[in-house]
């Protein structure tokens, strides 16, 4: 009875084989029963050549699960061979090849709808044509094409108000067409006549003495710095202004006068400046002869100096607050004078450096003109740049191809950290560490070290500090003591500044070629040879 059943389901499959019916014939093939049979495994056989056949086909429609799948059909008959292999591998690459072209496909996609977002709708242009789905495609070309527009449509809007001379109204509408929908060729040719207008506006406002509209434009001229670096002068113009204002509104005529010279270095002729500047000096002749009045004297002798004088006098500088010089064992004459000749300073644990008290410091190249302070080893100038001190500020001149923190200058107002390049090779860092000395730093690379081995260049004003604070001039690294070197009447002193109770150490001449110690402390001044090479 069971034989006669075996016999019925085989002859059912067979029949399914003739009429195409793979699938419902593999279902009886495959059982145990009937790979055990002989009859049973000629309709194994029979299966082998529809099922390659339908794998083919899967193939060429790119249905590649489905011909794995007949494959896998045909390991269960054990009817695997080479074709079946060959077959088994190429269904495996077509179906990786087409995963990573997907792949790519979305990667593509979200590339495009990334730069789109971020506004770069140039670059968005290419992607979108990179995105192979056709829908997805249409979709991110009509949102550019929308964008563009609107940008177009703002852009227009800008330039009839450069047209009227209305700077911040244009700044405004630029700034939001790059902003809100992104970069174009069009907004970058409408920045680069920004900038002209930008500078040749604002120039005359400043020289005009219109303040106000000048700290109007303020906010949009960050967008066009990538344009024009050079706009960095006209932002510090501003905040200069508004800092002047608000000075101004203070009484605080002393740094009220600092901060009109550095206006007056970022443009010069300016009337309403010159005016300003005469009317400070005419109010600190006033408060000179009201002082010297029999009043004033009387007010000096009491301790209770006028309010303006005090505000004044409120934050000290660390030189006004330098006891008198006391007479120590060796004689004030022999300390080292400052302004003839440049000083060689040697501070154990920190180098050497050239101590400098000029207000104009020349650099150059060395072994060009004789008359430079600081001579470079690199490919300068003879008389390259030049350090100008204008009050607690320092501005770099260029004479030569001079970058600071890789932009291009001519005049420039030095911050502390500012990088500087000289040339195709010199590198200097200015610092200006300390708010309590008006002295600073350029710091050499290694390769741009100067004769004597000389590290850095001390640009000395009244007061240096050395020792191992982030404040100090010269940083030591194995001492726990800070000392104060200061000018007393052409003169250089030092003294210790961290003692027992916070108090100043007695001051001490340095004598050229002379070394002291201030505890943990050794400093060395010597003549500055540019010619010697020694120690």
């Amino acid at each position: 009875m069971l034989g006669r059943w075996l016999f019925v389901r085989i002859r059912s499959a067979e029949r399914a084989v003739l009429e195409g019916r793979i699938d419902e014939a593999f279902g009886v093939a495959c059982q145990p029963d009937v790979r055990g049979h002989a009859r049973g495994q000629k309709l194994c056989d029979q299966l082998v050549r529809p099922l390659l056949a339908r794998v083919r086909l899967h193939l060429q429609g790119a249905r590649h699960a489905e011909a794995l799948a007949d494959l896998d059909k045909l390991k269960v008959l054990e009817r695997s061979g080479p074709e079946v292999e060959t077959l088994r591998q190429r269904a495996l690459a077509e179906f990786e090849a087409r995963r990573q072209r997907v792949a790519d496909g979305r990667a593509d996609l979200a590339r495009a709808a990334e730069k789109l977002d971020a506004g770069r709708l140039e670059t968005g242009r290419l992607a979108i044509e990179q995105v192979q789905d056709a829908r997805r495609r249409q979709d991110l070309q009509e949102e550019l094409e929308l964008r563009v527009e609107r940008s177009a449509q703002l852009l227009a809007q800008a330039r009839a108000a450069l047209e009227r001379a209305d700077v911040p109204a244009a700044l405004r509408l630029w700034e939001e067409a790059t902003r809100r929908h992104g970069r174009t060729r069009e907004s970058d040719a409408a920045a680069a006549d920004l900038v002209a207008a930008c500078r040749r506006v604002l120039d005359d406002w400043f020289a005009s003495g219109q303040i106000g509209r000048l700290l109007a434009a303020r906010p949009g001229l960050a967008a066009l710095r990538e344009f024009d670096p050079a706009l960095d002068e006209f932002e510090q113009r501003a905040a200069l202004c508004q800092r002047a204002a608000g000075q101004l509104g203070a009484r605080e005529y002393g740094p009220l006068r600092d901060t009109l010279l550095r206006l007056r270095s970022a443009q010069q002729g300016v009337a309403w400046l010159e005016q300003m500047l005469k009317a400070l000096t005419e109010v600190r002749e006033a408060e000179d002869l009201l002082l010297s009045s029999p009043l004033g004297l009387k007010a000096s002798a009491a301790g209770a100096p006028a309010e303006g004088v005090a505000q004044q006098r409120a934050a000290p500088t660390l030189s006004a607050a330098m006891p008198p010089v006391q007479r120590s064992p060796v004689g004030d004459a022999e300390a080292a004078e400052l302004g003839r000749a440049p000083l060689l300073m040697l501070v154990d644990g920190a180098g050497s450096s050239l101590v400098l008290p000029l207000d104009c410091v020349r650099i150059g190249r060395a072994g060009g003109r004789g008359d430079v302070d600081v001579a470079l080893p690199g490919e300068l100038q003879s008389h390259h740049a030049d350090v100008l001190r204008d009050g607690s500020d320092y501005f770099l001149v260029a004479h030569g191809p001079v970058q600071v923190n890789r932009r291009t200058v001519k005049r420039t107002l030095l911050h502390d950290g500012d990088r500087i390049h000289l040339g195709t090779k010199v590198r200097l860092t200015f610092h200006k560490p300390s708010v309590r000395s008006d002295s600073a730093v350029l710091r050499l690379s290694q390769r741009c070290r100067l004769a004597q081995d000389v590290g850095s260049v001390v640009l000395f004003r009244e007061t240096c500090l050395i020792g191992p604070q982030p404040s100090c001039h010269v940083r030591t690294q194995d001492s726990q003591t800070q000392v104060v070197l200061f000018d007393r009447a052409g003169r250089l002193y030092g003294r210790e500044a961290t003692t027992l109770g916070g108090k100043l150490g007695d001051p001490r001449p340095l004598a050229a070629g002379r070394t002291l110690d201030f505890s943990d402390v050794r400093v060395t001044i010597k003549a500055y040879d540019a010619f010697s090479r020694g120690g």
